[in-house]
């Protein structure tokens, strides 16, 4: 049996929707215009005219973003809705948990974050929506673990490819405080200064972590700088690679510490429309917020291909 170049044609067509979606549109952008949506309103006014036309206009209802921890500042409540923390078993109590690490809600079921979160210490839980730890909100949501992913090039002694996903054990419902980000998928940046956010120590003396979220200001190096930063430094045995970033602040005191290991790094295209893009996870830090500090984080973009594969592609976790 012989088919035409039409049907043919058609069939690659429609091959192609079922592996891409929209077609020349990547899954990471598709779901992002989804996630979008789960904060977007259409609304009409009707102009007090003779035959009137409705006019049409959106409204995002959301909490606004704040223009701009060490060094940092409290965020609002509710500002970065796609923030988890991720917890691990205390010693003296199995029941209750240390929350040691951060993560971005990137799906209805899935966490981005650091391969390293995982690697010596097995995670137990994810909380979603939290704000003040001290506090019990009806806003936040814990879920437990269902599997967790390293990148398979990841090896502990080593920060290359520092990136893992957690399966959370049930449906993420959004809300306006919890929703996912949206991930850059562009090797190409805009911008050279982005907002870190996390539960770390707030002082350059690491007592006790921060009870609220907290937020700061970073910016973006040259990657010459980090290596010479890190320079000696085992983990980065063959230099800086190419799916890693240098960010910090040519100011004192402005970093990410730990504790905000796995957290996001992030930007946001349009502040009205508080949709936040992860543009890196915090992987490995200096000097903590002492002169100028600079770390290094995993570039999102560089590995989003498998990141598609794994959250909503065949090799799905």
């Amino acid at each position: 049996m012989r088919l035409n170049a039409s049907v043919l044609l058609q069939a690659s067509f429609l091959l192609l929707i079922n592996q891409n979606g929209v077609q020349g549109q990547r899954l990471a952008v598709q779901k992002c215009a989804e996630y979008a949506k789960i904060i977007t309103k259409t609304q009409a006014l009707i102009p007090l005219t003779i035959n009137p036309k409705p006019i049409t206009y959106k409204i995002y209802n959301c909490t606004n973003v704040v223009q701009l921890i060490v060094g940092g500042e409290q965020a609002k409540f509710g500002e970065f809705p796609h923030h988890a923390l991720i917890g691990y078993p205390r010693e003296d109590n199995a029941n209750e948990y240390d929350f040691r690490c951060g993560g971005s809600l990137i799906s209805d079921r899935h966490i981005l974050t650091a391969a390293h979160c995982f690697s010596n210490d097995d995670p137990k839980v994810v909380r979603l929506g939290e704000y003040d730890t001290t506090f019990e909100s009806e806003d936040e949501v814990q879920f437990g673990i269902a599997a967790v992913r390293k990148h398979p090039n990841y090896l502990n002694q080593r920060s290359y490819n520092d990136i893992g996903l957690i399966k959370l054990d049930r449906q993420v419902w959004f809300t306006k405080n919890i929703r996912p980000a949206c991930l850059w998928d562009s090797e190409y940046r805009n911008m050279s200064s982005y907002i870190a956010t996390g539960f770390g120590y707030k002082e350059t003396v690491g007592i006790e972590l921060s009870t609220t979220m907290m937020k700061v200001q970073l910016d973006e190096f040259p990657v010459n700088d980090c290596e010479q930063a890190f320079l000696g430094d085992r983990r980065f045995k063959n230099g800086i690679h190419g799916g890693q970033m240098c960010v910090g602040s040519i100011v004192g005191g402005k970093d990410t510490c730990q504790g905000d290991s796995g957290g996001p790094l992030q930007t946001v295209t349009t502040p009205k429309t508080c949709i936040y893009h992860i543009v890196g996870i915090t992987s490995v830090g200096g000097a903590c917020g002492i002169g100028q500090s600079k770390a290094v984080y995993t570039k999102v973009s560089y590995y989003l291909d498998w990141i598609e594969d794994n959250v909503w592609g065949a090799n799905k976790l």
